[in-house]
């Protein structure tokens, strides 16, 4: 008989032991398993946990007594995020796992946020923390599907107050998991295909969206950096059948420090796992900055090609010397694909407005960009040049048709093994 479904609780007992105790208890009245996982290393726990911190520190290679005396408080709360992702990571292939919930200070919310980032999308996550309104909180939502709710005071001690908040935190993971949907599956309906967007791109991306709906279920992502993450992530976990990655820029942002940063590995998951991919270059060529002033950036839009979306929000031009390199960036990325995978460039302008005649067109540089490309990159990886501007429709079908190439490459392949 299987066991029934938990809401996983993680706490560091040590200091939040009644809290979690009073939680686990809503949870329970509610009708649900809770399971409580001690993160905490800093003495001995409060409450008796179901996976105690000796379990967690043992599964990361370490005595939990021996992290109690430590000064090395960043290696102490690593050891402790990496043992709780191995345990919960094995609760959730068993399929036992329903939701979490976690409720404390900031450690505790960095710890849990770290955690709750490597579970499965298809998990509900709610973290109840005094921290959720301090600046760049946003951080901590992640990109497999955490949400947060503001504590209001301390999580400190049980008062009238803090039982107010813990109670409808129960009501809401208890809500989120109620009504289970279950994780996408490629046998399902339509298969799903996961296409990175940004406004530069708009009316490409619509064109299509909308020549694909009937036979796939086109799913955006905003190239904003954790959207990308979470659509790789997805990817990762097999909900997409196809990927169409107009914006893969956040790579070039990364290497300049710009707004628009995923993570390291961006235009690589999608490769290692063989699904059909296309690729276009919107925005490899830019960098954006977000949050400042004129005043503030002037020495360097002395020197770049440069476009005011809003007052605090500028594209800039990266030069030709820099491009070329992003080129072998890019190419090493690339080449880890072992599916089928297009480069499609469109020559009138990677973004919408790097239209012929304007400021921004500059064709000698995308042909320095492209010419490395194609060098660099191994010769199973088409690179097909359009005759247009990306946001034309002419380029967006080139897209759709290069799209149907490779997924039908791979139904080849399937059919072949």
């Amino acid at each position: 008989m299987k066991p029934k479904k938990c809401i996983v609780l993680i706490g560091t007992l040590d200091t939040k032991g009644e809290e979690i105790g009073y939680l686990k208890n809503l949870i329970l009245q509610r009708g649900h398993r809770p399971l409580v996982i001690d993160i905490g290393a800093g003495g001995k726990a409060r409450l008796e946990a179901d996976i105690p911190a000796a379990e967690v520190a043992r599964a990361a290679g370490a005595e939990v007594e021996k992290l109690w005396n430590s000064r090395e408080r960043q290696k102490v709360t690593e050891t402790m995020i990496k043992g709780a992702v191995d345990k919960l990571a094995a609760l959730c292939r068993t399929g036992e796992v329903e939701g979490m919930i976690s409720v404390g200070g900031m450690t505790s919310t960095v710890m849990a946020s770290s955690i709750m980032r490597e579970i499965p999308y298809s998990i509900p996550k709610l973290i109840v923390s005094s921290a959720a309104s301090m600046p760049g909180s946003n951080r901590y939502f992640g990109p497999t599907g955490i949400t947060m709710m503001h504590s209001l005071v301390d999580v400190g001690g049980l008062n009238r107050l803090l039982k107010a908040q813990l109670n409808r935190a129960a009501g809401a993971i208890c809500g989120m998991v109620n009504h289970e949907i279950s994780q996408p599956s490629l046998g399902e309906h339509k298969p799903m295909v996961a296409m990175s967007v940004y406004g530069y791109v708009e009316n490409c991306a619509r064109y299509i969206n909308d020549a694909l709906t009937g036979r796939y279920e086109v799913i955006r992502f905003h190239a904003t950096g954790m959207p990308e993450i979470t659509m790789e992530k997805l990817v990762e976990e097999g909900v997409f059948s196809g990927v169409i990655d107009l914006v893969p820029s956040s790579i070039t942002n990364e290497k300049f420090n710009g707004a628009r940063i995923s993570w390291k590995r961006r235009l690589e998951v999608a490769g290692e796992k063989g699904i059909p991919q296309v690729i276009a270059p919107a925005g490899v060529n830019t960098i954006s900055r977000v949050g400042f002033t004129a005043e503030e950036l002037a020495p360097e839009l002395k020197i770049r090609k440069h476009f005011f979306m809003e007052e605090l929000r500028v594209t800039v031009w990266l030069n030709t010397k820099e491009l070329e390199d992003m080129a072998s960036i890019y190419s090493e990325k690339l080449n880890m694909a072992v599916g089928p995978t297009k480069f499609l460039i469109p020559k009138r302008g990677w973004i919408s407005i790097e239209k012929e005649g304007s400021n921004f067109y500059d064709p000698q540089a995308a042909r320095t960009f492209v010419d490395k490309l194609k060098e660099k990159l191994k010769p199973e990886i088409e690179v097909r040049e359009v005759d247009a501007n990306i946001d034309d429709p002419i380029f967006a079908k080139a897209v759709v048709n290069a799209f149907e190439e490779v997924m039908s490459s791979k139904q080849d392949r399937q059919g072949k093994e």
